[in-house]
């Protein structure tokens, strides 16, 4: 079409240009010149649509082979790399941190009290669709395990728990004290005071006795005897922390706690307060000194003004 309206154009400017000449007396070509002309742009013209004819079957063709190689491809790539990993369940007694299952995102897990993880704590999604590592369990901790029961004791197993069974001669929570005997550093055994007969009473022919607060019973059935817990040493041999900040005084039954000279006991009944001598007049300090309150007591100090110098002297405005 653009070739025809190409060739319709030049015809029309030849004949325009003849018609021009013939009007004008200009010097122009003939008929037969002009009919030359246009059969050599009609030749060029033609080799040109030849061409472009040409270059489209060639373009088509290399569109149409192109074509056939992607229809050729296997439809297996777009399955070969997945976006997302297939989707993971909590372990029983466990938890799962993370809802998104694509490439590179995690998923952590966790184990209830009296669990531990077996497994990797966090899987990642890989680039071919399967998660990192192996399936995660959380497995029953054995109590048991650490051997807590002493002196021949046989380590029961229960729910987050265990309980040992002890020997006929032992006792305690893992068999680590004598039958009716307890550790000697927490009793005061050479002083009266700190011991007492126990409360006996037979119930069903059989006798039991009981020690007061603060006493724990110890000998044999037969001649028990109560006998005062140190407390002060109960407590720092189990580390439990300090009952008092400074000093632990055992007393029978309970305990006091004391403080360091210079200091009063606090309301709490454990912590101590620096005493303020000076604001409560128990300083020894004469006249013309002054007190000075230090930590557990204080100081009589005179302060002097400096020398004169030169011009300069001072005048001495305050005790200090």
């Amino acid at each position: 079409m653009a070739l025809s309206m190409l060739r319709s154009g030049l015809l029309f400017l030849c004949l325009t240009t003849i018609h021009t000449c013939n009007g004008g007396g200009q010097n122009c070509m003939d008929k037969h010149q002009v009919v030359g002309v246009l059969r050599q742009m009609e030749k060029f013209l033609k080799g040109q649509e030849m061409r472009f004819t040409e270059g489209l079957r060639i373009m088509k063709s290399k569109l149409a082979t192109l074509q056939n190689s992607v229809s050729k491809l296997p439809q297996a790539d777009q399955s070969a790399a997945p976006s997302v990993c297939p989707s993971l369940e909590a372990p029983v007694h466990g938890t799962k941190f993370g809802s998104k299952y694509f490439i590179s995102h995690e998923v952590h897990f966790t184990c209830s009290h009296g669990y531990h993880l077996v497994g990797p704590g966090t899987r990642v999604c890989q680039e071919n669709g399967s998660w990192s590592g192996v399936n995660t369990i959380c497995k029953d901790v054995s109590e048991c395990s650490s051997n807590p029961c002493q002196n021949g004791g046989t380590c029961v197993e229960g729910v987050n728990q265990y309980k040992c069974t002890c020997p006929q001669s032992w006792s305690g929570s893992s068999c680590q004290h004598q039958t009716q005997t307890a550790p000697p550093e927490w009793s005061v055994m050479n002083d009266p005071a700190f011991s007492r007969r126990p409360r006996c009473a037979k119930v069903d022919r059989a006798q039991h006795c009981s020690c007061d607060a603060g006493f724990h019973m110890s000998g044999t059935s037969d001649n028990s005897i109560c006998q005062d817990v140190n407390e002060c040493e109960v407590y720092r041999l189990d580390q439990g922390g300090k009952l008092c900040v400074y000093e632990c005084v055992n007393v029978p039954g309970s305990y006091q706690c004391s403080c360091p000279r210079g200091y009063k006991l606090l309301p709490d009944g454990r912590s101590c307060e620096d005493v303020d001598e000076c604001l409560t007049q128990q300083h020894n300090c004469s006249r013309g000194t002054t007190c000075i309150n230090t930590g557990g007591g204080f100081q009589c100090v005179s302060p002097e003004c400096p020398r004169s110098h030169g011009n300069i002297s001072y005048v001495k405005t305050s005790p200090l």
